[in-house]
């Protein structure tokens, strides 16, 4: 398995295989899209692009392929129902990390590298708003502060020390954030406990995923934009220099495709067994806390259990490498997930770990001040999903070096922060599958670039 920085978990080197079919149930999926187990009439001639996945990656790739040029075939191609890997398992936070980040990207990257870094993750909140407005598509976006709350001194002096540092480096990113260290602010105002320590926050958001991801594509759907074939699974690829498309085989029958995009995160590593040291696939686990009823006035109001604020969302950082994040809903209800200790190497999303289940019963009245005794009753959902860590943290995005890959692309493996990398990354490939010329990775999209590791494309 990979050499990751990133967590705890057994070694070795995995297969993830194709997605099971019977996996656990996220509560993103309570409503389910009336396009989730689409399928459209199966494809003739050769498509200009099979993309397969159908999370943020896919949906994303689709989205702006046909941005670009309406008279694209596109196919999409998924082993599920829409959005049932990692994007529809997520916590719906999206945050970034980037003080919690700097030092250890200095070292690998150097300084340049984790300045571009920092900035592109960054600007994924503004870009995926403007998108959803663009859209219209209400995936219940609520833009929040978000408070990574520590837990351990030492982890929290570090954190400091690099927002300092990244203030005379990024001084425009850098003012984003704001340091408490008020421990009444604290206890009183954002409900932590008196474990914590300290706290830095951002710009944050909370999001529906799957209300997003479904929504653009139940649009493609219906407008005739693109064809999308659910429940049907990539068996294997054949491919030639000597042919002009590739020949992707599945369950239910082949595709030719003058370009191929794995988009399927921490599954790549099946069909481009290439990959496979380097992508591990590792579950994680997610709770969801029901609302509770109030009577109010003779009304009934839905309250957190908790009793959190929604203006918050928390990053609850118990040392360097443990921590959970969790997201107040406005409908009372929250989603928490348990983002290290006790994770699994494996691609299986049919059954949760028990560890992490039980922390996250019990995080609460250990982390936070408002917390009633036997809170973890509200729990009424909990689900597991399989994240992409990479060596170095960063995806891999771009065409494929590897002989006999000739038409084949890949954008995935997001090292479990998806929400602030994918987005950006997927529109960066399908500016190069389209061969559009863009001022290379370096200054892609605007906003400086990323590290992702790509074969720049020949224009």
């Amino acid at each position: 398995m990979s050499g990751s920085p990133e967590g705890i978990y057994e070694p070795g080197i995995v297969d993830p295989k194709t997605p099971l079919p019977n996996y656990t149930s996220p509560y993103w999926h309570i409503s389910p899209h009336k396009h989730a187990n689409h399928q459209s009439a199966w494809p003739k001639g050769i498509a200009d692009a099979v993309i397969i996945g159908s999370g943020i990656s896919g949906m994303t790739l689709a989205r702006t392929l046909v941005k670009r040029d309406l008279d694209l075939h596109i196919v999409l191609v998924d082993s599920r129902q829409l959005c049932a890997g990692a994007t529809g398992r997520n916590g719906g936070h999206i945050k970034t990390m980037t003080f919690a980040m700097w030092a250890e990207r200095k070292k690998i990257f150097g300084l340049e590298e984790a300045i571009r870094i920092s900035l592109f993750e960054d600007s994924h909140l503004q870009a995926m708003e403007a998108a959803m407005i663009e859209d219209g598509i209400d995936a219940d976006l609520v833009l929040t502060e978000g408070v990574e709350a520590y837990y351990d001194r030492p982890t929290f002096d570090r954190a400091v020390k690099a927002l300092e540092e990244m203030r005379v480096h990024i001084p425009r990113l850098a003012a984003k954030h704001k340091v408490f260290t008020d421990l009444t602010l604290l206890h009183n105002e954002m409900k932590l406990s008196s474990r914590c320590v300290g706290a830095i926050s951002v710009p944050s958001a909370s999001v529906w995923p799957y209300k997003w991801i479904t929504g653009v594509l139940g649009g493609l759907i219906d407008t005739k934009k693109i064809n999308v074939q659910t429940n049907t699974t990539v068996t294997s690829i054949l491919d030639s220099t000597t042919s002009e498309y590739a020949i992707v085989r599945t369950d239910k029958g082949e595709l030719k495709a003058r370009n191929v995009i794995h988009a399927q995160n921490a599954w790549v590593g099946h069909l481009i067994p290439e990959l496979r040291s380097f992508v591990s696939p590792v579950r994680v686990n997610v709770v969801h806390f029901g609302a509770v009823s109030e009577d109010s006035n003779l009304s009934v109001v839905e309250k957190s259990p908790l009793k959190l604020d929604s203006k918050y969302s928390l990053w609850l950082r118990y040392s360097e490498k443990d921590y959970d994040y969790l997201i107040q809903r406005n409908d009372g209800g929250l989603v928490v997930g348990r983002a290290c200790t006790g994770r699994k190497t494996t691609a299986d999303d049919s059954k949760t770990d028990i560890g992490p289940m039980q922390h996250l019963r019990g995080f609460a009245e250990e982390s936070l001040a408002s917390a009633p005794a036997g809170s973890s009753s509200h729990i009424d959902r909990n689900w597991s999903g399989i994240v992409a860590f990479t060596q170095d943290g960063v995806p891999f995005a771009g065409r494929l070096p590897f002989a006999g890959r000739e038409h084949q692309w890949v954008c995935g493996a997001f090292h479990a922060t998806g929400m602030i990398k994918a987005f950006k990354t997927s529109q960066t490939v399908a500016a190069m599958v389209t061969k559009e010329r863009i001022r290379g990775l370096e200054k892609s999209l605007e906003v400086g670039g990323y590290p992702i590791h790509v074969q720049k494309p020949k224009l």
